[in-house]
């Protein structure tokens, strides 16, 4: 079997030259449904006169969107299985799946003391990012045992991890993080592009800039490293006015609390405040057409009409300053594609990348194919 797999909305598309076969992931429906079990059996807590009677009514009853609380975090191929990292309530785990619709699943790891994001594997080793909301750092992972070990450390969110084609290095991305004297996070610094060497447990930093935020690195056929370049907006950019925290102290608790709740979307998709699930966070943006993509907020509806403008066959939601640039081993840097939101290189030399409308296919001469229209697709990988 061979073709593309990536996931929308906590669902896996498989395509291949039959056509494309959508599933869900086991593991995130059946801990949605218990938890929407347990939602209905404490029901009766916030709904009729007893819960009125007791200042705990609630209109909408429940306990307000848990089962919201599973997404999928990161995909990848293991021989002829599909391995995904997932966060289900407070517990973070590697899945894995033979590549069948009916096939059952089973698990790697399931931990409550840390989360799994974005994965890369080579052989039988998985390289992902773990942590939480605040800092994530780079861990190996062995898929026969489940057992890790973290490679880097620090006040940093890396992720994007990613294999070399040897497996002699993992490339990702690593943003720095500013931290106060009382140990809160005050803002994040630019991604840069680093590199782990397995053979001396050295880190190199390859790109950096300013300026610019650069993630997803992938390393192709022809030893270029390819990955997304986008404008860099620092926490000011992002709508916190960092003055009025010295100037207004009785405003500083507040002002925290909003950035940890920005952290918490921006990295993790759900917010920490209590009764606001992430499903209504998600539903209130679209509805303003904004969405929180990547951790940066883009007005779905204006990008797509610029987009429009500019004549693109396959016009997609992602801002045009997103571009999918290769490097070359002489650090030249050349945009391959603008409005990229993820992507992912093919064997015979092809790129498939999604746009946030859609799925589509870059061949070797430059023409470009559609796979599908799929909202917000991510976490593509080929199937060989």
């Amino acid at each position: 079997m061979s073709g593309i797999l990536y996931s929308s909305d906590n669902r896996f598309y498989m395509e291949t030259g039959a056509g494309i076969d959508d599933y869900d992931a086991q593991m995130i429906q059946k801990y949605r449904e218990n938890i929407d079990s347990i939602n209905s059996r404490r029901e009766w807590k916030t709904s009729g006169a007893g819960a009125r009677f007791m200042g705990a009514y609630n209109p909408v009853g429940g306990s307000g969107g848990g089962s919201q609380s599973a997404r999928i975090n990161g995909v990848a191929i293991w021989g002829d299985e599909l391995v995904y990292s997932a966060t289900l309530g407070d517990v973070g785990g590697i899945y894995r799946k033979p590549l069948r619709k009916d096939a059952a699943e089973g698990h790697i790891l399931a931990s409550n003391e840390t989360k799994i994001f974005r994965i890369s594997v080579a052989g039988d080793k998985c390289a992902a990012s773990i942590g939480n909301t605040m800092e994530r750092h780079i861990a190996d992972f062995d898929l026969e045992t489940g057992q890790y070990r973290l490679l880097t450390e620090g006040d940093v969110v890396e992720d994007y991890p990613c294999y070399a084609r040897d497996g002699s290095k993992i490339y990702f991305s690593a943003a720095g993080l500013a931290i106060s004297p009382e140990g809160q996070p005050m803002g994040v610094g630019p991604s840069a592009i680093l590199c782990y060497h397995h053979r001396d447990n050295d880190i190199e930093e390859l790109y950096a800039a300013e300026q610019y935020d650069y993630i997803a690195p992938k390393e192709d056929r022809n030893g270029d490293l390819l990955f997304i370049k986008r404008p860099y907006r620092g926490a000011g950019e992002r709508g916190f006015a960092w003055k009025d925290l010295f100037l207004f102290p009785l405003r500083i608790v507040r002002a925290i609390g909003g950035l940890l709740n920005f952290f918490s979307v921006a990295f993790g998709g759900e917010p920490l405040h209590s009764g606001q699930s992430g499903l209504n966070t998600k539903a209130k943006q679209q509805s303003e057409s904004d969405l929180f993509i990547e951790g940066n907020v883009v007005n779905a509806e204006q990008v797509l009409k610029e987009n429009q403008r500019t004549g693109e066959q396959y016009p997609g939601i992602i801002p045009r300053s997103w571009e999918l640039v290769r490097a070359n081993r002489n650090g030249d840097m050349v945009c391959v594609k603008k409005g990229v939101m993820d992507y992912a290189l093919c064997e015979n030399g092809d790129i498939v990348y999604s746009n946030g409308n859609a799925v589509i296919r870059i061949g070797a001469d430059g023409s470009e194919a559609l796979i599908e229209k799929c909202h917000l697709a991510t976490q593509l990988v080929e199937i060989v």
